[in-house]
């Protein structure tokens, strides 16, 4: 089926609200390229921009049976892109509010605790972090020690911003069991 002109826009719609997958593709292979551009654009970073697009397209397909589109339908794609740059950026800044938190309960706990025991911590640290996974430790040294943001590790080690997030996310569930009795503050902030 052939949805390009203007007057197909409806017929695609009704196609993509039945589940009908040759429409879900033609609107993939129209679109992604040019909503990838945009959200490039928005973001300055080409992988960021490609995963922006993907959970837009993702949340597309999953949302079908509800859509309304008023206007056009690749006015509602650059739409939908920018809003789900705009969650990313508010979930970013969120999450160093968090550790920002962390960083500051950290302080005091190091200010009240004894100088030897913060060194033994310290080392039971670093001989866990040895133990992760290679690409795993990778990403979390990039990240904790040397002080780079998702983006910036995504873009170092050419891999998505969503796989950094499941390696730190991976890295940081392993030190937090194998260290139980370490707070996990103290943790963060020996590599913040």
């Amino acid at each position: 089926m052939n949805y390009r002109d203007n007057h197909k826009e409806k017929l695609l719609l009704k196609h993509l609200k039945k589940g009908i997958q040759e429409a879900y593709k033609y609107l993939y292979d129209q679109y992604y390229s040019e909503l990838c551009t945009y959200a490039a654009k928005l973001c300055g970073n080409d992988q960021l921009a490609q995963d922006i697009v993907q959970q837009v397209m993702i949340k597309l397909w999953k949302k079908r049976q509800e859509l309304t589109i008023k206007d056009s339908l690749k006015k509602y794609l650059y739409k939908a892109v920018y809003y789900q740059f705009i969650d990313n950026q508010r979930k970013a800044a969120k999450e160093m509010n968090h550790l920002d938190e962390l960083k500051q309960e950290a302080i005091l706990e190091l200010i009240e605790a004894p100088k030897d025991d913060i060194e033994i911590k310290y080392r039971s640290i670093e001989v866990e972090i040895n133990k992760l996974p290679t690409k795993c430790k990778k990403v979390f040294l990039l990240g904790k020690k040397e002080g780079l943001k998702y983006k910036e590790i995504a873009g170092k080690l050419n891999i998505s911003i969503k796989t950094v997030e499941s390696h730190m996310g991976l890295a940081l569930k392993k030190l937090r069991k194998a260290l139980r009795t370490t707070p996990v503050i103290l943790l963060l902030f020996l590599f913040l």
